[in-house]
């Protein structure tokens, strides 16, 4: 929303769109997509979140969300901000009050990025965390997202008895952790 504070570059949507972002997403296989209220704040701005919240709802969805799936016909909506991400995901539930429910899957761009790479939906991308349904857009990936869930279920039962998996070797931190050894009395 601050073109001060984001990188454009004219060669990416014409310069309408936060160039890292988009051309992370673009190499990535995604087609971004124009609709009309793109450039919308979220809802979340300022004090509209703690002072107004059926404000923010309402233009999550009726300005935001609502707008990128009948006008885009998006799969997806990708953000790199999380205030952004927290309010058009978690605020999808009041559309259900009304006359026309909508849901649209909303994820940052590193979930989405991770996601696309091969990464685990849930042990990773920790999909599971979110309020909008992420189910039909890993279908559309590709992903068996059931056997994924059964996977992450069957981890969980073995970080409760006791016997967690290390998702990353906890030596290879830079500066410290169990087991760093430093530069100078490394083999």
């Amino acid at each position: 929303m601050v073109p001060e504070d984001a990188v454009y570059d004219d060669a990416i949507l014409g310069g309408n769109r936060v160039a890292v972002s988009t051309s992370v997403l673009e190499a990535l296989g995604a087609q971004v997509i124009d609709y009309s209220t793109w450039y919308d704040c979220c809802g979340f701005g300022f004090r509209h979140i703690i002072s107004e919240r059926e404000f923010t709802r309402s233009f999550a969805i009726d300005r935001k969300i609502r707008v990128a799936v009948e006008e885009a016909h998006a799969d997806v909506m990708i953000g790199h901000d999380t205030g952004c991400i927290t309010t058009l995901d978690k605020n999808q539930w009041i559309s259900k009050s009304g006359a026309k429910p909508v849901e649209l899957p909303v994820l940052a761009d590193c979930q989405f990025a991770a996601l696309v790479c091969g990464a685990h939906p849930y042990k990773i991308v920790q999909s599971h965390w979110h309020a909008s349904p992420v189910e039909t857009l890993m279908e559309k990936l590709g992903i068996d997202w059931e056997a994924k869930k059964a996977e992450f279920v069957a981890y969980l039962e073995e970080v409760k008895a006791g016997r967690p998996e290390n998702l990353y070797d906890p030596r290879r931190m830079i500066t410290s952790g169990p087991g760093f050894i430093p530069i100078a009395k490394r083999p």
